[in-house]
């Protein structure tokens, strides 16, 4: 009897608090406690995988430090003194270019600032969301990315998602605004500079700016007059191109090729192959390491007697391995398409959970499934009430980066740009529902008032 009369009294409560989250003048206390829940849990994860940090042994993947260091120190943006690179977009290398004047290689010290920016995040997409979505679905929300483990670990390891993650939110709550408020003369001019860092930090959002477009004219309002409606996708298209453009030249400057942010694409894809291949001989109960260490070889064994490779220097050295890369890839799909096939159909999960080896897989599936559970639960509601067009150009970007990599090559960490969209459908599919609740409740009790 006590038992259930605890349980009743805990969901009593827990109502109240969602009850409450919904008036305006609980916002700001509501929020301000989530943003503390948020540094809680990002200190919490740091000292718990302290010694798991790859940045202990002074090294930090995809060696995005390298960069920061070398346009301190040598000013050159490239992985070597005076040997420019054209492989990585110069976003988050901006972003580590404060921390390192401040804390040296010290990355301690920079782990701690990104989580401290993604705790920001956190707050920052609570009262932007509002705005829009309203009082409980921004809080919801919030709490969805305060305590998103995936998010968290990756973010402590210094990943360059950190940087992109405020940028996808931006979008997909300005081209919801957008398609309500059509007209609105700012939008494309603030759509357009957010489409173009998202673009400058990540080469794979190249096809979301004109995605996006097509999207708005398509679902545009009745009436609305598409010439006026062009006119400022054109503006939007027009910024969005400004903003790369400076990079792309920079680009053309030291590799006399037109290359929008980055050349790193069939490097990739021979990864994908290479990385599957792997698994299909050895399985994935490996030990951490023999990844890297077999791609290693692979790489070193492709290039072995290849003499103009070992001459090259900088872009010109990257640009000529891309097209042996790409000869290669080509030539091993000819080969199998099956093969490739295959790869895709294990890309739609890897992109979700997929990791260095079934160990981590294995923690990576155990975070994830909560997240990605209760997102499915919000989508549910929000397809059983008829709300799904709320979230339309969330789910166009999370296919199209889904996509992808999928065709490309897709690990977890990659999904986690998509956190904050996920963390809206969350809060909308639950509020959704607890505002169905209330009417049926309300129409019950006027019903039975009536009888």
């Amino acid at each position: 009897m006590d038992t259930s009369s605890t349980k009743y009294r805990l969901t009593n409560q827990v109502k109240e608090v969602f009850y409450q989250m919904d008036k305006p003048d609980r916002f700001f206390r509501f929020a301000v406690v989530i943003f503390g829940i948020a540094l809680f849990v990002r200190l919490a994860v740091l000292l718990f995988f302290w010694s798991d940090c790859i940045w202990q042994s002074g090294h930090i993947q995809d060696d995005w430090n390298k960069l920061a260091i070398n346009l301190v120190e040598a000013g050159t943006y490239g992985f070597l003194p005076d040997e420019p690179t054209v492989t990585r977009g110069p976003f988050f290398p901006l972003i580590e270019i404060p921390l390192y004047l401040v804390f040296g290689e010290n990355y301690a010290g920079w782990s701690i600032s990104l989580l401290l920016f993604d705790s920001l995040t956190c707050l920052f997409l609570m009262f932007i969301a509002r705005r829009l979505w309203g009082n409980r679905p921004a809080l919801l929300a919030g709490l969805f990315y305060s305590v998103n483990l995936p998010v968290v670990y990756y973010t402590a390891q210094i990943e360059q998602f950190t940087s992109i993650m405020p940028f996808v939110f931006l979008w997909f709550y300005l081209f919801s605004l957008w398609e309500l408020r059509p007209f609105t003369a700012w939008l494309p001019w603030t759509l357009g500079l957010v489409s173009g860092l998202m673009i400058v930090n990540k080469t794979v959002y190249l096809p979301a700016p004109f995605l996006g477009a097509a999207a708005i004219i398509l679902f545009r309002q009745a009436g609305t007059p598409v010439k006026r409606l062009i006119a400022q996708i054109v503006i939007y298209l027009l910024v969005t191109m400004a903003v790369v453009t400076p990079w792309t030249y920079r680009n053309y400057v030291v590799s006399k090729r037109f290359i929008p942010v980055q050349s790193y694409f069939w490097e990739l894809f021979w990864q994908d192959i290479i990385i599957s291949d792997l698994d299909a001989r050895r399985g994935m109960n490996r030990p951490d390491g023999e990844l890297l260490k077999h791609l290693l070889s692979k790489r070193a064994e492709l290039f072995k007697n290849d003499l103009l490779s070992k001459e090259l220097r900088g872009t010109q050295k990257e640009l000529y391995e891309e097209s042996v890369f790409a000869t290669t890839v080509l030539k091993l799909i000819r080969g199998n398409p099956l093969n490739y096939f295959n790869n895709i159909l294990n890309n739609m999960w890897q992109f979700w959970i997929g990791a260095e080896n079934l160990n981590k897989v294995k923690k990576l599936l155990t975070m994830q499934a909560v997240y990605l559970g209760a997102t499915l639960v919000g989508f549910c509601f929000l397809f059983m009430y008829r709300q799904v067009y709320r979230i339309k150009f969330g789910l166009l970007l999370i296919l199209m980066l889904w996509g992808v990599h999928c065709l490309v090559f897709a690990w977890g960490r990659f999904s986690l740009d998509l956190v904050p969209i996920l963390a809206i459908i969350f809060g909308l599919g639950f509020d959704t529902c607890m505002k169905n609740k209330d009417r049926r409740d309300e129409r019950f009790t006027q019903y039975r008032k009536a009888d």
